[in-house]
């Protein structure tokens, strides 16, 4: 790899980490040729992606960065699924990890902040974003929908 190549991976990862609300970091040690496809498809599917460089170009990426605390995380085979939606990304990433024992989800970086494992599986049992959107417009007419069923029922018993 040349000099320009290895420019241009940097400003890759660079605008990677920060055109994206969530970046997560994953030991691929052991995925096979065929499971990174699929893991590709799957992520493409929801508007994600994953990129595997060098770790050396990542921390040189990284540094005096706001990212720069992932720099400890760069051992051995570590990849970067990033996108736009951190629930559909979680949501891909971890159901893909728990059908494959050779993906361990090592950190995340939410809106450019640190985010632990848990917060992963937290927004991954969310569903997808669509999910969510139905639940809080639920949420929101269930109140109005309550006093119609109270007034309809007082109209009734006043007809009575």
């Amino acid at each position: 790899m040349n000099k320009t190549e290895k420019q241009s991976s940097i400003e890759l990862a660079k605008s990677i980490l920060s055109e994206n609300q969530m970046c997560i970091l994953f030991n691929y040690k052991g995925l096979n040729a065929v499971d990174v496809v699929k893991l590709r498809n799957d992520l493409k599917d929801k508007n994600a992606n994953m990129k595997i460089l060098k770790n050396t170009l990542f921390k040189k990426a990284i540094e005096g960065t706001e990212f720069a605390f992932l720099d400890k995380y760069f051992q051995d085979q570590v990849a970067i699924s990033y996108s736009k939606d951190p629930i559909s990304l979680s949501n891909v990433l971890n159901n893909f990890a728990k059908g494959n024992d050779n993906i361990k989800i090592i950190v995340a970086s939410l809106d450019g902040k640190e985010t632990n494992i848990n917060t992963v599986e937290e927004l991954a049992s969310l569903g997808s974003l669509d999910d969510v959107r139905a639940r809080f417009i639920g949420v929101l007419r269930a109140p109005g929908s309550q006093l119609a069923r109270v007034l309809t029922a007082y109209k009734e018993k006043l007809e009575a």
